[in-house]
């Protein structure tokens, strides 16, 4: 039964399988844009050590005074997760059971065995059960571990909107640098080139890092943190589905037995 629900579409949850077909599509984009902005296989052009160390360095620098480097390290390990696929793939078991449950009339206690917290949410919520928790308690223990993941989620997201800003406010530094140097340097033509290059490059680092990497990257993260918080409001929903027919069940058995 639960198959033919699939086929019909009632029974569905995010389409991750094509995560990986957008993400090869937006890097061969970049690496394009890349192609195209160094020309004719000249790419040694856009490389400037004085360029990327005031843009990269400054930027870091600054996330550092905002975030701590604790909550950056996190932050960058969610990001880096979030080329594995959206955050409903580790769920998506626990969304099958439940979905199979409720169709075939199954308890929630039935579904698996559970004898501690391991973090997985369904288990966690078998194993709350049995040990005689409320629905009401349950869902403010589940709820509260999935706000505090939401909150690093979006902690990560806010950084790297920061980093969008911070990146072309060095550039925009790096420029300023490069044209003073020009000025104290018109007397000498040789030192001339160097400090132009420091100039254009800045800001094109700036730009380029705001545009290609902190704005796409801040982009994917918000979504996948919408879509870690719906998925988590489908489960609760399915779990409390089941616990109530749990309890019916129960009610229904003192009532046979008051009888």
């Amino acid at each position: 039964m639960i198959e033919g629900l699939k086929e019909r579409k009632y029974v569905q949850t995010s389409k991750k399988k094509t995560a990986p077909i957008s993400l090869l599509v937006s890097v061969a984009i970049f690496v394009l844009v890349v192609m195209v902005c160094a020309g004719s296989g000249r790419a040694r052009v856009l490389l400037d050590a004085k360029g990327a160390l005031i843009v990269v360095g400054g930027t870091l620098a600054s996330l550092v005074f905002q975030f701590d480097l604790i909550v950056m390290v996190k932050s960058f390990l969610t990001v880096f997760s979030s080329f594995a696929g959206t955050p409903d793939r580790m769920i998506q078991k626990s969304m099958r059971e439940l979905d199979r449950a409720i169709v075939e009339g199954v308890t929630l206690t039935q579904i698996r065995k559970s004898d501690e917290l391991t973090g997985d949410v369904l288990s966690d919520t078998i194993f709350m059960y049995h040990q005689g928790l409320t629905y009401d308690e349950i869902d403010a223990f589940i709820t509260g571990r999935v706000q505090d993941e939401f909150f690093e989620r979006e902690m990560a997201t806010s950084m790297l909107q920061k980093a969008s800003i911070v990146a072309p406010s060095f550039g925009l530094f790096g420029t300023v640098i490069g044209l003073v140097q020009v000025m104290q340097s018109m007397s000498s033509p040789g030192q001339i080139g160097p400090a132009m290059s420091l100039a254009l490059m800045t800001t094109a680092y700036g730009a380029g890092m705001a545009s290609l990497i902190f704005t796409p990257l801040a982009g994917r993260l918000e979504h996948h943190n919408n879509v870690f918080l719906e998925c988590h409001k489908q489960l609760l929903t399915k779990i409390g589905i089941l616990i109530k027919r749990d309890d019916q069940s129960m009610e229904t058995i003192r009532e046979g037995v008051a009888a």
